[in-house]
């Protein structure tokens, strides 16, 4: 869907959100309910914690720090010292669900490249809320969501099938430019997202967009897989940063829950993640 943009003094803008259900469902895709079972990353029942969809919070919460003090203007700024400040901001606004830090080495996670730095970070925040994570990168949705970081919009996808035959049941997609990295994404996507913020879809209190990014993110996708056995239920996702001559930077990321096999060209999965951010 078209991009709606809105400058702000931290020179951060946010797409409408993109959001497609797909298949025999038609329309717009849930924004999220309880009661469809998965398998979590360890195994176990994990309780949903925090604040999930189809819940949102009750205000923005403004970065504190304010991040934007020690980070470069005007370019990708992967240095410890302005993502140690936007972690900060980050665990800020996640006490106020209330729901515990992230606990990851940082240090670790600023050795990785800035699309798997979102597919970190992204899966980080369903995990900590009980959330399943998504599995995998795969090199078909990079590539959807390079198109995107590139054209300064929401990653799109049109396919009815990803690489090996999975039927893809519904999609969504983040954009954000302006920001500072990876982490500087989340932040803005998951904490700063409702009406008055930088989303451009939110151009209302009751706006349906409001939100529509951390929804994206936090999304369980349960009505879209109905009928998927556990074993065929998919979820996968894209992610990729581009230089950009109108914002600075710009980060993209795509979200599609399938059902079928699992996909083929897997660049990245969430078993390799932890293992690259020291998680047990």
């Amino acid at each position: 869907m078209p991009g709606i943009f809105v400058s702000r003094v931290s020179r951060v803008a946010l797409a409408a959100v993109a959001i497609a259900a797909i298949a025999t469902m038609g329309g717009r895709a849930p924004a999220g309910a309880v009661g469809f079972a998965w398998a979590t990353p360890h195994g176990r029942a994990m309780p949903r914690a925090g604040i999930v969809p189809p819940r949102n919070p009750p205000r923005n919460i403004p970065p504190d720090p304010n991040f934007y003090s020690y980070c470069a203007i005007g370019a990708l700024d992967n240095t410890a010292t302005c993502n140690s400040k936007v972690l900060q901001a980050i665990d800020r606004a996640r006490g106020t669900e209330p729901i515990g830090p992230l606990r990851f080495s940082l240090a670790k996670f600023l050795k990785l490249s800035v699309a798997d730095q979102l597919f970190v970070i992204a899966d980080l925040e369903r995990v900590s809320r009980g959330e399943p994570p998504m599995a995998a990168l795969t090199a078909q949705l990079d590539k959807s969501a390079q198109v995107g970081a590139e054209a300064n919009d929401d990653p799109s996808f049109a396919a009815r099938r990803l690489s090996g035959g999975t039927q893809v049941r519904a999609w969504g997609s983040n954009w954000a430019g302006g920001s500072e990295n990876a982490l500087g994404s989340d932040d803005g996507w998951m904490y700063d997202d409702g009406f008055g913020s930088h989303n451009g879809g939110c151009t209302s209190p009751t706006a349906a967009e409001c939100w529509g990014h951390r929804d994206n993110i936090l999304r369980v996708w349960p009505g879209d897989l109905t009928g998927c056995t556990a074993a065929d239920a998919q979820l996968v996702m894209g992610a990729a940063y581009a230089k950009s001559s109108k914002w600075d930077t710009s980060f993209a990321e795509i979200f599609v829950a399938a059902c079928g096999p699992r996909p083929d060209g897997e660049v990245y999965t969430w078993a390799e993640a932890q293992a690259a951010i020291g998680l047990g």
